[in-house]
């Protein structure tokens, strides 16, 4: 029988663009929990990620353009879909509040908002042109869409600094701890994603950034006290004054001052 539509077989597969090699994360090197060297997610690759799964590819064309496993793909796809729908959802009225009871206590001027994310909080909350807003995720309307560390280091080397510094990632801000710490000048806010990891009883991340050895010390405390030692070095002392503890996240604000060195008095 004849048809005058096209059949399965007469239909060329479409053509998938090729992530560029660049955008691809290093190899891991494995650790107990895994058997293979699992490849590292980079904020291009998911921001590639989210680019084509809104343009209609399937999570298998994604999968072949991005050099990854079918099960890769999917997984980072149906995480990324938690942190877009229902990140935040059970405490953003309470972040919210927090936010702006650090704004009236303390009245930042200019703020870095490395992880602006849709909302741009700080943005519409400060009365000031000083607000400078990033995200990695490229269909966010920022001023920079960049990954956070490395737009901390850019304006760094440019000289810039800020009244406060906001770092609430999906997961962890460690590496823009140190630069953030360099250039706030009376407050930093971090959100520590690195508590999700206690669900799972995991430790090597924290074992590797914050030389947690213990589920027991593994506490928002614990990762506080690696934040202050940071600033120490850069002689600030770092002051938490709202700290917000859910289930997978913590949420801490801190007021900068200057270090008092006061052991070259002691004797």
């Amino acid at each position: 029988m004849s048809t005058d539509y096209p059949t399965l077989f007469d239909v060329e597969p479409r053509a998938v663009p090729i992530m560029p090699e660049q955008m691809k994360g290093k190899i891991g090197t494995g650790c107990q929990y895994t058997t293979t060297r699992p490849r590292e997610w980079t904020d291009e690759e998911i921001a590639w990620l989210r680019d084509l799964k809104g343009r209609g590819y399937t999570l298998q064309e994604i999968a072949t353009s991005m050099g990854r496993t079918l099960t890769s793909v999917r997984i980072k796809s149906k995480r990324l879909g938690k942190t877009t729908e229902q990140y935040n959802s059970g405490h953003r009225a309470e972040k919210y509040a927090a936010n702006a009871q650090y704004l009236e206590t303390y009245k930042p001027q200019s703020v870095l908002d490395a992880y602006c994310g849709t909302e741009q909080w700080w943005r519409n909350h400060v009365k000031s042109d000083m607000v400078i807003s990033n995200d990695a995720d490229k269909t966010i309307s920022a001023d920079y869409n960049l990954p956070a560390e490395k737009l901390v280091a850019k304006l760094y080397a440019e000289g810039n600094s800020f009244d406060l510094i906001d770092l609430d990632p999906f997961g962890s801000a460690y590496d823009c701890f140190d630069l953030a710490l360099r250039m706030a000048r009376k407050g930093l806010i971090v959100t520590f994603g690195e508590i999700g990891h206690k669900r799972w009883k995991r430790l090597d991340f924290v074992r590797r950034y914050y030389g947690i050895e213990r589920m027991q010390d593994f506490t928002t405390d614990r990762l506080i006290a690696e934040v202050q030692r940071i600033g120490r070095r850069h002689k600030k002392e770092c002051v938490p004054v709202i700290v917000r503890e859910w289930s997978r996240i913590s949420r801490v604000y801190f007021v900068i001052q200057p270090l008092k060195i006061t052991e070259q008095w002691e004797k």
